[in-house]
C-alpha cells in the first residue's frame, strides 16, 4: 500500500470520457479506514479539466501500465495500443513523474504521481505530499479563487 498523491490533467478527452475516468479513479483507495486521509479525496481545478487526488493506494493501481490498463478498461480499447511519454519535474525535492498518455499520435491524458519517479520505491506520505503542494503553489491561479 502506498499513501500519496497523483493529479490528472484532460488533455483531449472529452466530457463523458473524463466523467467516466474521473469516477473510476474517485472509487481507488480503501472503502473504509479509521484514518480519514486514507480514503480517497480529491481537489478539482477551477476550470474542471484537472484534479488531484489523496488515499492510501494500492501501490500496483498507481503506475504508467495501472493506468494504461485502467483507460483500456474505460474506453473499451486495448490498452497496449495507449502510447505514452514521461518528463520528471521537480516542483519540492523530489522528482515527480508526468505521464502524458496518447493514441494514434493525440496526448488525451496527462497524470502526475508526485514525488514517484518509478521504480519499486515510493515517497513517504509527507514527502508526497510537499511535492503537490509545492505543484498548487506554483499554480495557484488556476486553483484558487481570489477570495480563497
Amino acid at each position: 500500500m502506498w499513501h500519496g498523491y497523483f493529479g490528472i490533467e484532460n488533455l483531449n478527452l472529452n466530457d463523458n470520457q473524463r466523467a467516466e475516468l474521473v469516477a473510476a479513479l474517485r472509487a481507488l483507495g480503501p472503502a473504509s479506514h479509521p484514518q480519514p486521509a486514507c480514503l480517497c479525496h480529491w481537489r478539482t481545478r477551477l476550470d474542471g479539466q484537472a484534479a488531484l487526488f489523496e488515499a492510501l493506494f494500492n501501490k500496483d493501481s498507481i503506475s504508467i501500465d495501472a493506468f494504461k490498463q485502467r483507460l483500456g478498461a474505460i474506453f473499451g480499447i486495448s490498452w497496449v495500443t495507449i502510447g505514452h511519454s514521461v518528463n520528471m519535474v521537480t516542483f519540492d525535492s523530489l522528482p515527480t513523474a508526468i505521464v502524458t498518455f496518447s493514441r494514434s499520435g493525440t496526448d488525451y491524458l496527462r497524470v502526475a504521481f508526485f514525488g514517484y519517479s518509478g521504480g519499486e520505491d515510493r515517497p513517504a506520505w509527507a514527502e508526497s505530499g510537499d511535492e503537490c503542494r509545492a505543484y498548487l503553489a506554483l499554480y495557484a491561479s488556476q486553483w484558487e479563487t481570489a477570495d480563497a
